[in-house]
């Protein structure tokens, strides 16, 4: 199986060393841009999000380099130091059906550092739909993505494991509530400020304003005619939120900006000594490290903030998501292994319409009908006949034993061959036809 991944996560690395490996949006298509004219013949989808970046290639060739070595020419310095390398141990690379299973469990939740949460679903898909509008997928990744995000799915629905609320956004707001009980603040009341508008932020922004928070957004002012807002937020332009941050207890902040949001040297000649929770939501970091220095200042990464989790699945839910990871595993692992049949697929299919052509010209003259409608009717019984054909033949992969297509698309491929022959041999009325010889289909 010509499928490979490879990427740097939680598991291994800290936000320190996997920042390095983010993408914004525009890096991202740059990135699938640069794979596919340097690789036609390859698939590629780059998952990137806050906890790890994953490059997944197929049709790979022996000469290609590997996964883990495009991310590195991707994200090397420029130019390329090598003191600079991230150690090899932060990698993970896998192939074939590791490969595959990876991406399922990943899909579904079960790999994520808090177990189950929703955004892994659409950060998934989003990375397909990139993929997609890049030109850079192929038919293989499609479906293994498609599969995976169709079993994630299914897990949703058909178990008690994502029915609760389980994101970033619900976990900030515990670690808000944690942080008013230890310093005697009540959280309905309390005074938020949210940076950043994306997904992310406005589902924290939401939970806030659930929880009985009072919420101000910001907003980049040439921007705001057409932000969503969450219903009962405040908003602020962004370019003044340092003017505005000291009126709050709690900020959070969730953008995708390369640089930092807030700085130790803008925030320090303002700061107050007041107790804050600042929580910092993204990678790369949007809140300077080094305002922890600041007296009464607690500051959270996303690394810290996402120490908990679900509790593993009770025993009932455990058994069915893996019954159907392992049924949609399956299912594409068929669809993979019958590729090999198509060109065979193809050539009893052309055999079989052009013997239909051959036989249909015996009886299209008794028709009466003209030279263009002759050509029109043969165009569409060709088609038809291939279309009709290729419905029977691909309903092989999920009717019959795996161990029965080899033999079987060999026989039908002989006798489709042998059956237009006989049909052009036919078409010459001086060669004498065998005695005793019938119609082969």
């Amino acid at each position: 199986m010509h499928i490979q991944m490879a990427g740097i996560d939680y598991t291994r690395a800290d936000i320190h060393q996997r920042e390095r490996f983010t993408f914004t949006a525009s890096a991202l298509d740059a990135a699938l841009e640069w794979i596919t004219q340097a690789y036609p013949h390859l698939g590629c989808v780059i998952i990137a999000t806050c906890n790890r970046t994953e490059l997944y290639l197929s049709g790979k060739k022996r000469e290609d380099p590997g996964p883990e070595h495009m991310l590195w020419t991707l994200k090397a310095p420029s130019p390329p130091d090598c003191s600079d390398e991230i150690p090899s141990d932060l990698w993970v690379c896998r192939h074939g059906m590791d490969a595959v299973e990876h991406l399922f469990l990943l899909a579904s939740g079960l790999k994520s550092r808090i177990v189950g949460e929703h955004q892994i679903l659409a950060q998934v898909k989003g990375a397909l739909d990139a993929a997609q509008k890049a030109k850079s997928t192929d038919p293989v990744l499609e479906r293994l993505f498609q599969m995976a995000i169709g079993g994630a799915k299914r897990i949703k629905t058909e178990t008690n494991m994502n029915r609760t609320d389980v994101s970033i956004a619900s976990v900030a707001l515990e670690c808000i509530r944690a942080y008013g009980r230890g310093h005697q603040l009540p959280l309905y009341g309390m005074k938020c400020l949210v940076i950043g508008n994306g997904v992310i932020g406005r589902q924290t922004a939401e939970h806030l304003v659930n929880a009985g928070c009072q919420v101000t957004v910001t907003l980049r002012q040439h921007r705001q005619g057409a932000a969503l807002v969450p219903q009962g937020c405040k908003v602020i332009d962004y370019d003044q939120r340092y003017a505005f941050l000291l009126e709050y207890t709690v900020l959070i902040s969730a953008t995708t900006s390369p640089h930092y949001t807030l700085t130790v040297e803008q925030l320090s000649a303002l700061w107050d000594s007041r107790k804050r929770l600042f929580i910092d939501l993204a990678v790369p970091r949007d809140i300077e490290p080094a305002l922890r220095s600041l007296e009464e200042l607690t500051l959270v990464d996303i690394d810290q903030l996402g120490k908990g989790g679900l509790e593993k699945p009770e025993q009932s839910d455990e058994v069915a998501i893996q019954a159907i990871l392992h049924e949609a595993m399956t299912e594409f692992t068929h669809w993979y292994a019958f590729r090999a049949y198509v060109g065979s697929i193809a050539a009893i299919q052309q055999a079989a319409s052009a013997d239909m052509v051959l036989r249909l010209n015996r009886h299209l003259a008794s028709l009466g009908l003209d030279a263009e409608s002759q050509n029109r009717l043969r165009n569409a019984l060709a088609h038809a006949s291939q279309r009709v054909l290729g419905k029977l033949l691909f309903g092989l992969r999920d009717t019959l034993d795996r161990r029965m297509w080899e033999p079987c698309f060999q026989a039908l491929e002989t006798i489709a061959l042998r059956s237009s022959r006989t049909s052009k041999t036919d078409e010459h009325p001086m060669q004498e036809k065998p005695q005793g010889s019938s119609e082969p289909l």
